[in-house]
């Protein structure tokens, strides 16, 4: 699979619903291997965030890019989700440097 083809997949790869309350997105990294990534939806009561990311794959991560990662709405679950696999798998950035910075050098 060429970077644009595993780019395309990310951004084209559909969430299905696992169970009520479980949604999966499966994609693959360029060697083939399956990457899945699942939303779990969490008691309204936690405080941390309504949803809950996990992702299993070949994806080298060190503790400090540990799972479950928490968010407080799908949109953003989605977003982050997507961003993250074009990055862990592709390197393709969702910023690039000379615009990250020119959003520090606004405020």
């Amino acid at each position: 699979m060429t970077r644009e083809q595993g780019i395309k997949q990310i951004d084209e790869a559909r969430w299905t619903k696992d169970d009520p309350l479980t949604l999966d997105l499966r994609v693959n990294d360029k060697d083939g291997n399956e990457v899945h990534a699942w939303l779990m939806m969490r008691p309204p009561y936690c405080d941390r965030g309504h949803i809950q990311l996990n992702i299993e794959g070949q994806l080298n991560l060190d503790w400090a890019d540990n799972f479950p990662r928490y968010f407080f709405n799908p949109v953003e679950a989605d977003l982050h989700t997507r961003n993250f696999l074009k990055w862990r798998l592709w390197n393709e950035r969702a910023w690039d440097h000379e615009a990250i910075t020119r959003a520090f050098e606004a405020v």
